[in-house]
């Protein structure tokens, strides 16, 4: 891996930073998405896995630009185009595509969770229960200006 120059650093810097990247796309463009996931074992694990992945998948592409640098390779372009975009494929379909998956399955299971855990939701009540009970909580928030005796109610 010596033989790489610092455009090759740069894509394989690229290529393991793209699930941080990713992260914070998603956490930009969904906030509700991480909001459950946030301090969850389950949710630090998915990122965390992705992380490594991402990582993974920088040394890989390292030693694919590293392979590519053969006298060989290098004295045909169409070699060395076909090498970068195979092993990018490659490590694209092997770690950068899965890291994104468990980006998005992690807070996406803990939210499905979440939400079975909910308690069902209150039946109904009708118009005049409720104008009742906002006008008891208004005359008990005001005592001074909305007198108590005049509740409704039975007496």
């Amino acid at each position: 891996m010596h033989r790489l120059n610092a455009r090759h650093w740069g894509l394989v810097a690229i290529v393991a930073a793209a699930p941080f990247v990713l992260a914070f796309v998603l956490g930009a463009s969904a906030p509700q998405l991480l909001e459950p996931v946030l301090g969850t074992p389950v949710g630090g694990l998915s990122w965390g896995l992705a992380t490594v992945l991402g990582l993974v998948g920088g040394g890989l592409f390292a030693r694919i630009l590293a392979a590519l640098q053969r006298p060989r390779i290098q004295a045909s372009p169409v070699l060395r185009l076909l090498g970068t975009v195979g092993g990018a494929s490659a490590v694209v379909t092997l770690c950068i595509v899965p890291a994104v998956a468990l980006m998005i399955i992690g807070p996406g299971w803990v939210l499905h969770q979440h939400l079975e855990a909910l308690p069902a939701a209150p039946t109904a009540r009708s118009l005049k229960t409720s104008a009742v009970d906002l006008l008891g909580q208004a005359r008990r928030a005001y005592p001074h200006r909305l007198p108590l005796s005049l509740l409704p109610g039975p007496h």
